[in-house]
């Protein structure tokens, strides 16, 4: 593993004239895929003292040559983005098959609750059959952290586990998640105590099925004790809920639990399940994309609760003409109980797409701030899923879902990158914490994983978003051939393109979120482009016809 890279990007003196955000930072893990092992981060929360808490997730390289097998683990941050500590919790004859740890702060102390599930690679060191002893049990346990992140507490409870060997040469790249194991997807804090979901999963077999995976869900105090738990059965036998379910698909409300999931063998694209605060499944309720025919389904899920008794969820639509096609929406959902409705009527939503792999970001997509603004994180994609250029977008949203700001972000700004966001997290101060992870599409062994502080500032106007190394429009696909397509949620703005030599070659208004240019009748070379706001160049960049 590379040396981690550390950036203070604002380190400005505070003299007169000139902005100082001093908190703004950038912490960033660099690693290659030909390294013995891989650290990344996952989603952070943001302590009382102000340090930030990042789940991880630790690899060990496999013996088949890529990082398959996962250890749960934890960073914690100061304030300014400086490491204070990390550690992988490495057990032998497990892995963990959930994304990372999912941390809460109770009386001051950092938690973990993490799943430990037998390890199936059998060309890993860590294979549990290499044991006299094999593991026959999973494990769900709450660790108490200590300042260097060392376990000071262990609370465990083992569950007996399928361990029957997944060995269908479709899932041979990821045995662990398709043998039997215990997949944590959602939990979070209620009343001191937490509240949480996981799967317990059957090996998948398709010609011999093992029975049904499990649904439980529970209630445990910080002393590690389950208070309530209660299983059901679900319509999977041996599925990968891991790609359907990824975090944070859990709601509280007043009166009751919603459990926000994909189409379950409903004939609809989602389903929710509502439960009271014993776990008793009291209605289910189903969803349906706004527009789209009811093939395409509702994945990447993940919810936010409103301040006035709604839901946001964010979620991807698939096309059901080429799953490579997707887009992003966020849905703004009426899901009281006491409503009739079968299907949960959208009080609004919005769509943001490229035509081609865009994605929310994965664990958590949207989060509120202090001041009910909502921060909203996505991923577009030119061309398939991490294959190239990729821009990860931050917008603020007021409470109609419409865009104050639209900014565009990349790590690494002179290179060929393809970044995906995972989370964004709401910061005390109202700036906002964004964890992503990234590749060279020119050296694809080459990867980083990222967390970003952006102070509340940076999403306030132009200057401001350009003083923190975000972007307000953006150009696509680059290099391209017939066609130009200029990004920008910025009003009463054009575009205009220059050819190298300094002359105006193409001038037109921006009416749209995206300005599609016929490029064809232009020859070959670099041009620039530039988009005029309010009578001021707001950005600018250069696009190279192929």
């Amino acid at each position: 593993m590379k040396t981690t890279r550390f950036y203070i990007l604002l380190a400005l003196l505070l003299i007169c004239g000139v902005r100082a955000f001093a908190q703004e930072w950038e912490y960033s893990i660099e690693y290659s895929m030909n390294d013995d092992e891989c650290f990344e981060l996952y989603d952070a929360i943001e302590m009382i003292n102000g340090n930030i808490a990042l789940s991880s997730i630790f690899y060990y390289k496999s013996g088949a040559g890529d990082f398959y097998s996962a250890q749960p683990a934890v960073t914690l941050l100061s304030a300014n983005g400086q490491e204070m500590a990390r550690k992988d919790y490495f057990r032998p004859g497990y892995c963990t098959t959930s994304y990372a740890p999912y941390l809460f702060e109770n009386n001051g102390r950092l938690f973990a609750l993490m799943t430990y599930s037998p390890d199936h690679d059998s060309t890993y060191f860590n294979y549990f059959k290499n044991y006299d002893n094999p593991p026959a049990d999973a494990v769900l346990g709450l660790y108490k952290l200590d300042s260097d992140l060392d376990i000071e507490e262990s609370f465990e409870h083992s569950y007996v586990i399928d361990t029957f060997e997944c060995r269908s040469e479709q899932w041979e790249n990821n045995p662990n998640e398709h043998s039997g194991n215990l997949f944590l997807f959602s939990a979070f804090e209620d009343d001191g105590e937490i509240v949480g979901a996981y799967f317990k999963m059957v090996s998948h077999d398709y010609f011999n099925p093992r029975g049904h995976d499990t649904l439980f869900l529970f209630r445990m105090n910080f002393n590690g004790e389950i208070i309530q738990r209660k299983g059901y059965e679900w319509h999977t036998q041996g599925g990968m809920m891991q790609w359907s379910y990824r975090r944070n698909h859990f709601v509280k409300t007043d009166s009751h639990y919603i459990f926000f999931a994909g189409s379950n063998e409903s004939g609809h694209q989602g389903t929710a399940f509502y439960y009271d605060k014993d776990f008793n499944l009291v209605r289910t309720r189903y969803m349906d994309h706004v527009g789209q025919p009811t093939s395409n389904s509702i994945t990447n899920i993940s919810v936010k609760r409103s301040l006035h008794n709604t839901t946001y969820l964010v979620t991807s639509s698939v096309s059901n003409v080429n799953s490579y096609i997707r887009d992003v929406r966020l849905y703004e959902l009426d899901d009281d109980i006491a409503n009739p409705a079968n299907i949960i009527p959208f009080v609004q939503h919005i769509e943001r797409k490229t035509d081609n792999y865009d994605l929310p970001a994965i664990l958590q997509s949207a989060d509120l701030a202090e001041n009910n603004t909502l921060f909203f994180a996505y991923t577009l994609n030119v061309g398939f899923y991490d294959n190239q250029d990729s821009w990860m977008m931050v917008e603020r949203l007021d409470a109609d879902l419409d865009t104050i700001t639209t900014c565009y972000y990349d790590i690494e700004p002179d290179k060929r990158i393809n970044s995906h966001a995972q989370c964004i997290t709401a910061a005390r101060d109202s700036g906002v914490l964004l964890v992503s992870r990234s590749k060279n599409l020119d050296d694809t062994n080459q990867r980083w994983t990222t967390i970003t502080k952006f102070p509340s500032e940076a999403f306030e106007g132009i200057e401001e978003a350009h003083d923190n190394g975000l972007k307000v429009a953006i150009a696509y696909p680059n290099p391209g051939k017939d066609v130009l397509n200029i990004r920008t949620a910025l009003q009463n703005a054009h575009v205009e393109i220059y050819d190298m030599s300094g002359k105006q070659i193409y001038n037109q208004e921006i009416t749209s979120n995206i300005t599609i240019i016929n490029t064809s009748s232009w020859p070959s070379g670099t041009y620039i482009w530039k988009v005029i706001a309010n009578g001021k160049e707001a950005d600018s960049g250069k696009w190279i016809k192929q």
